[in-house]
């Protein structure tokens, strides 16, 4: 079985106590698989963690194979809804499961997967299906909304946050709120975090989203733009505060993210329309596989500085910036202050002439 790379802050071993050795026992989330014939098949149990690329994604993935009728698998006790999948016969079956302590039978009788779960994963499913949240990640990003549909999407929030005022304890809520609101207001995400016990205020759903909180206030308009200094594509160091005394528009951008790329001639436009003196390009890189990234520079030649937003960092600087999606613009005063953030619904080139003329 593939091993799960331990995260610290969500880490929840429990030794149960004991005064002898011999007594003591770990607690432990196992998984029991049933099947009902002597075909060999696969358990894949995806990551419940954030991850940036595809390696991390398979890295953190759970597999195990069915040789037998019964199949036993441990995994850690982290407190989480997780998607899981089995492919037997064959045929592949899916399902959700609310994990930690305990013990999961999941059983596939006449082709149909059957599931035990312990308490929590019980009341799981009863929140999951009073709120819809199955019915809201099929509409998340589909464009054509029945009215129904569009007024079921819009009373989703209120939905969940009256039900984290009811289970303010619920990681698995935290969760959902995780996914849910990362891109929302302020006076939402206020909200939302109020409703949480103290508790989970710094568990690994939540911490993300009071991090963010904190952020947003830092990058309001007219705020000095929170300083950093990264490598660049040649090696050496580059800061914010180097591009003092004219604009710097800053483009966060990954290798595998087509609107950035679409971006690009915009910016070359850009670049040809100011001299240096008036204003600065910045490309940061969200990427986390640095050869990509160097590839993804070499293949588009760019004529401005490229740096990547290093993971080494204790914090990196997209989460300073507060950056949900890319490609992310933000304008930079020669003061050093954010003046414009582009949102998409203008157009670049006509923006920045309200500050270049």
């Amino acid at each position: 079985m593939k091993k799960l790379r331990f995260i610290p802050v969500a880490l929840a071993i429990i030794l149960s106590g004991c005064n002898t050795k011999e007594n003591k026992k770990v607690d432990t989330c196992t998984l029991e698989i049933n099947v009902d014939g002597n075909s060999t098949g696969k358990l894949t149990i995806a990551p419940y963690q954030r991850v940036e690329s595809m390696e991390a994604y398979n890295e953190l993935t759970i597999t195990d194979s069915i040789k037998s009728k019964t199949t036993i698998v441990k995994i850690d006790t982290v407190s989480a809804v997780r998607k899981v999948s089995i492919s037997y016969n064959k045929k592949n079956y899916s399902t959700e499961l609310f994990t930690g302590t305990g013990t999961y039978v999941l059983s596939i009788i006449n082709d149909s997967l059957i599931v035990k779960g312990a308490p929590r994963h019980e009341e799981y499913l009863k929140i999951k299906k009073a709120l819809g949240i199955a019915k809201m990640e099929g509409l998340k990003y589909k464009k054509d909304l029945t009215p129904e549909e569009a007024n079921f999407k819009a009373s989703f929030s209120d939905k969940l946050i009256a039900a984290i005022k009811e289970h303010p304890k619920n990681i698995a809520l935290a969760q959902s709120a995780y996914t849910q609101f990362w891109n929302t207001d302020t006076n939402t995400l206020d909200q939302v975090l109020n409703s949480f016990d103290a508790s989970l205020q710094s568990s690994y759903f939540l911490e993300p989203l009071v991090e963010r909180r904190k952020n947003l206030d830092l990058v309001t308009m007219g705020k000095p733009a929170p300083l950093f200094t990264l490598k660049s594509y040649d090696n050496k160091d580059v800061s914010v505060t180097d591009y003092r005394g004219k604009y710097l528009l800053i483009d966060f951008w990954a290798y595998w993210c087509g609107p950035c790329i679409k971006g690009f001639p915009e910016l070359r436009e850009i670049r040809e329309a100011y001299s240096e003196d008036q204003l600065a390009i910045l490309s940061i890189s969200t990427d986390k596989n640095y050869d990509k990234w160097i590839n993804a520079v070499d293949k588009h030649k760019l004529p401005w500085t490229q740096v990547i937003d290093d993971e080494k960092l204790p914090v990196n600087i997209g989460s300073k910036y507060a950056v949900v999606g890319i490609p992310h613009l933000v304008l930079i005063s020669p003061e050093g202050n954010i003046v414009y953030k582009h949102d998409y619904h203008d157009v670049l080139t006509d923006e920045l002439k309200n500050f270049l003329k």
